[in-house]
């Protein structure tokens, strides 16, 4: 199995306060993810999270804090642990602002993951 990234990109329009993205995965192994964002208004609380194709929370929403690249670790455990398979399901990509932003606000989430070579 090769190691991987996936970048999931979601913009949040100025005057939104949410946005989502759905997507269908390679099949693989999500071995975690970490968020790079513009968004530094902390009066302005996000959350982002990722549901499955039913609409359950797959990965419950959190503050982006939390889906942060953890620093003094080694690589591996940098990031926000998943450990997931991605069974060729979608899955939806959301992030939400407690009040309109006032500038376009971008989140891309980095996934990496083993990804399974296709049987031939």
């Amino acid at each position: 199995m090769a190691v991987r990234e996936k970048v999931i990109n979601l913009v949040l329009a100025v005057g939104q306060t949410e946005v989502d993205f759905t997507t269908a995965l390679d099949s693989g192994f999500i071995l975690g993810a970490e968020l790079h964002t513009n968004h530094i208004n902390v009066d302005n609380y996000a959350e982002f999270g990722i549901f499955d194709d039913s609409g359950v929370a797959f990965s419950k929403p959190t503050p982006i804090d939390h889906w942060k690249r953890r620093e003094g670790s080694g690589f591996a455990d940098s990031y926000k642990p998943l450990l997931f398979e991605t069974e060729h399901k979608t899955f939806q990509f959301k992030v939400k602002t407690k009040v309109p932003v006032i500038k376009e606000t971008y989140f891309a989430l980095i996934l990496m993951y083993k990804i399974k070579p296709e049987c031939k």
